[in-house]
């Protein structure tokens, strides 16, 4: 198995009773069988607090939250389970968060949510370009029937899309207009099963003298917008956070120059999280779109959060800690209000060029 973490991986710790916004909170926390069972078996008084702690809900089993956190949790914030049970008790949930990994056959990838603060700080407010590091054990490749061309492109895409996401000599609207546009030139090609043409294109994308012919065309489609449509389509969302329609309703024309770096950030992080997804369904489109979306979001809420961290931590948190959110997002990047050509438009030229 190869597996890939970003190279600040080692370096993220909990920050236990001190985080400033626990995850054991605003979302029930889901319980594997295996912890049910080890859960059920805890004797004296801690046992029953985790027993009465247990709920159902849609045919899961959960800690059901009290004043939106864990009942478990301790004035100080502490979780007793860890404190006197050790980690390894956890349920998977717990003891992974704020880990996500996805494992495509023989390729495991991990990333570090930016809905939890510490992670959050370490990737966002660093300068250098992130960087990925890959491991390699003896663990065997999961089965999957994931399309070897389709997973091919998508792969490929992905490496040109970091490339020209952290190519730092241009401004931030610009990567995101390229990486917009491959996306969108890439999937009719999926769909005709073009695939020596599509990876042909996507090399285009790595060649500066191509990178400025489309940028020229794109410029002339492009000068920054409100964020009405994006206001709308998460206002439409399963709200979360207890003030997120205060924060939406708050949201102003995105700047892409105030915080570029930690933007650009925040958008090699949502691809290398995402972008792998359209090798299940070949919709390129939609992931690029969705990145390009994402970015617009947080700096159009950054004012209303107060910093760029907080943002993309909101964000997070109301999108991407929700399938149902998610999946709502994604789909909408098929409505009119998010074609490439509306996207685009939202992308202001950059003054200088």
């Amino acid at each position: 198995m190869i597996t890939t973490v970003p190279d600040y991986f080692n370096d993220f710790h909990c920050l236990a009773g001190s985080c400033p916004d626990t995850c054991c909170g605003q979302w029930e926390i889901v319980v594997d069988e295996a912890a049910e069972r080890r859960y059920r078996a805890v004797p004296g008084e801690l046992g029953q607090r985790i027993r009465a702690a247990l709920t159902s809900m849609d045919g899961e089993t959960c800690m059901a939250l009290q004043g939106g956190r864990c009942p478990l949790l301790t004035p100080a914030g502490l979780c007793p389970i860890v404190t006197e049970l050790g980690e390894d008790f956890l349920s998977e949930t717990c003891h992974t968060h704020p880990r996500f990994t996805e494992v495509y056959g023989g390729l495991r990838e991990t990333m570090l949510s930016v809905s939890c603060p510490e992670a959050a700080r370490l990737l966002l407010t660093r300068e250098a370009p992130l960087t990925f590091v890959t491991t390699r054990d003896d663990t065997p490749p999961e089965p999957t029937d994931l399309d070897a061309d389709l997973f091919s492109l998508v792969d490929h895409s992905r490496a040109a899309a970091m490339a020209l996401l952290q190519d730092r000599s241009r401004p931030l609207s610009d990567r995101l207009a390229l990486v917009l546009e491959l996306g969108a030139r890439l999937e009719p090609m999926i769909d005709g099963l073009r695939w020596a043409a599509a990876h042909r294109l996507t090399d285009r994308y790595g060649l500066p003298s191509y990178r400025q012919k489309r940028l020229s065309y794109l410029r002339r489609r492009r000068s920054g917008g409100s964020p009405e449509a994006l206001m709308r389509l998460l206002s439409s969302l399963e709200q979360l956070s207890p003030d997120a329609a205060a924060r939406y309703a708050a949201m102003t024309r995105p700047d892409l120059t105030r915080d570029a770096v930690a933007l650009e950030q925040f958008a090699v992080y949502y691809l290398f999280r995402w972008w792998r997804k359209a090798s299940c369904n070949g919709y390129l489109y939609r992931q690029a779109a969705a990145l390009t979306a994402a970015v617009l979001a947080v700096s159009a809420l950054t004012p209303a959060c107060g910093t760029v961290v907080e943002a993309a931590r909101f964000f997070s948190k109301e999108v991407e800690h929700s399938e149902e959110n998610r999946a709502a997002f994604l789909r909408a990047m098929d409505e009119s209000d998010f074609t490439a050509a509306a996207l685009l438009a939202q992308l202001e030229v950059p003054h200088a060029i």
